[in-house]
């Protein structure tokens, strides 16, 4: 079960229903560890991913939620969704990234480095946003 449906079946699920097998301190350090835990680490994950395609991509990629790549062959970073689901990008990264562009230099990332910047990639998809989000709606919507 992931964090987040732990989350969502500890938030949703009655006390009265979480067997009673499992301790008082137990169910209470296991809500915690699951509220306590997620955050956190995508948080830093993603500032850690954006300072390294700053440093490593920036040159060529526009690498924010706005402007334009200073290279015609390079995609910018926000409009990636669109052409690779974003999380399949990791074994090409750890692979030594043979995906990019016509002029894309080699890199070799380590797998935390890659966790970072998957991190951070996802987090400029659009569609990831909240629905009442309407900016961001608009753009997960709007045509190629």
């Amino acid at each position: 079960m992931s964090a987040v449906n732990a989350r969502r079946w500890a938030l949703e699920t009655p006390t009265r229903q979480i067997p009673r097998t499992l301790g008082y301190r137990a169910r209470v350090l296991i809500l915690m560890g699951i509220t306590l835990a997620t955050p956190d680490y995508a948080s830093a994950s993603a500032t850690e991913g954006r300072r390294l395609v700053d440093q490593k991509c920036a040159g060529c990629h526009a690498t924010a939620d706005a402007g334009e790549s200073a290279s015609a062959d390079a995609p910018t970073f926000r409009s990636l969704f669109r052409r690779y689901p974003v999380a399949a990008l990791r074994q090409s990264f750890l692979k030594g990234l043979q995906v990019g562009h016509r002029n894309m230099p080699a890199f070799t990332l380590k797998p935390q480095e890659v966790t970072d910047i998957i991190s951070y990639l996802e987090g400029l998809n659009p569609c990831s946003k909240p629905s009442s989000d309407t900016a961001a709606m608009k753009a997960c919507f709007e045509p190629m």
